[in-house]
């Protein structure tokens, strides 16, 4: 995989990553977030082993611990995503889960005191000010508790982004993913029972066929796929663009939810020019954070 490759995997798994969100609304408010989190961190799990099981032969105790600390950032980003969409809308939803590249800047310069160039600084403010487009500057929906949820997650994926591009560079990436997936469902299973013993929540799931259907979407292309190509791919892109690309998910959501709506009934998305606006100002934001972007600028005008 080369640089190329990697940013287009990252799209790739974006596009899953956003039409994500109308398979939660399926998930019954009966059923506990650490039970969902369990099952499909389990199924991604066992998918995973089935393509990657010759991989355990290579697996260290170094990479037993990074797999922990990825799962207990990825269980912490989950769970407060699943509380905000339940009660955010889905618009606001996808603009606030697009922000942590703001908290990766932060992140990064408290760890590493890696100051941001010009070209990064200006594709931060220019995919911030896309996002606001893209919401119309609607900020009613602010007032709600469900966003502090989705603020937190956002903080939860700032630091797993930026730990995963610690990991990758030095460790296998198919052990950290399968690693992440396993110690995410031992940890939510352990949350799931104590939820059972303290708060009488049902140790049971549900059978209806929609809510397995979210399951099994969100353990094959989000624990399983997501997973996967993402540590690959980032060994070769900054978790700051990592980031940005994530963010246009939100642009994909929009995109894709004429079909979504056709397909699986759910409410469309009400495109406007806007919404347009913003979408292309964000894309040029992300574009603005690659330096090759701005050597294509100067080729192209003969500075």
């Amino acid at each position: 995989m080369n640089k190329l490759e990697a940013n287009i995997s990252l799209l790739f798994i974006t596009f899953f990553a956003a039409i994500q969100n109308v398979f939660l609304i399926w998930i019954p408010e009966s059923v506990s977030h650490f039970a969902f989190l369990c099952i499909t961190n389990l199924v991604g799990f066992t998918i995973s082993l089935a393509f990657f099981f010759g991989e355990l032969f290579r697996l260290d105790i170094r990479q037993v611990k990074q797999s922990m600390i990825l799962s207990a950032e990825l269980v912490a980003f989950n769970i407060f995503m699943l509380l905000g969409v339940a009660g955010a809308g889905p618009t606001m939803t996808n603009a606030l889960l697009s922000t942590d590249f703001v908290f990766i800047s932060f992140i990064a310069f408290l760890q590493y005191r890696q100051i941001p160039d010009m070209g990064t600084v200006f594709g931060i403010i220019s995919v911030l000010c896309g996002l606001l487009l893209m919401v119309e500057a609607d900020f009613s929906e602010l007032w709600n508790w469900h966003v502090l949820y989705l603020l937190v997650s956002d903080i939860s994926f700032a630091f797993y982004i930026v730990t995963t591009g610690a990991y990758s560079s030095s460790s296998n990436p198919s052990i950290i993913a399968m690693g992440q997936m396993f110690f995410c469902f031992v940890f939510s299973l352990i949350l799931w029972a104590g939820e059972a013993v303290f708060f009488g929540v049902p140790f049971s799931l549900p059978v209806n066929p929609e809510f397995w259907g979210s399951v099994i979407y969100v353990s094959f292309f989000i624990r399983g796929l997501y997973g996967i190509v993402q540590v690959y791919a980032q060994r070769y892109i900054s978790p700051l663009n990592t980031s940005l690309i994530f963010s246009t998910e939100i642009i994909m959501t929009m995109a894709a939810s004429p079909i979504l709506t056709a397909y699986l009934g759910t409410e469309p998305e009400i495109i406007t020019v806007w919404k347009v606006i913003g979408g292309a100002v964000m894309i040029l934001g992300v574009l603005m954070t690659e330096p090759d972007f701005f050597a294509l600028i100067r080729r192209v005008l003969h500075v």
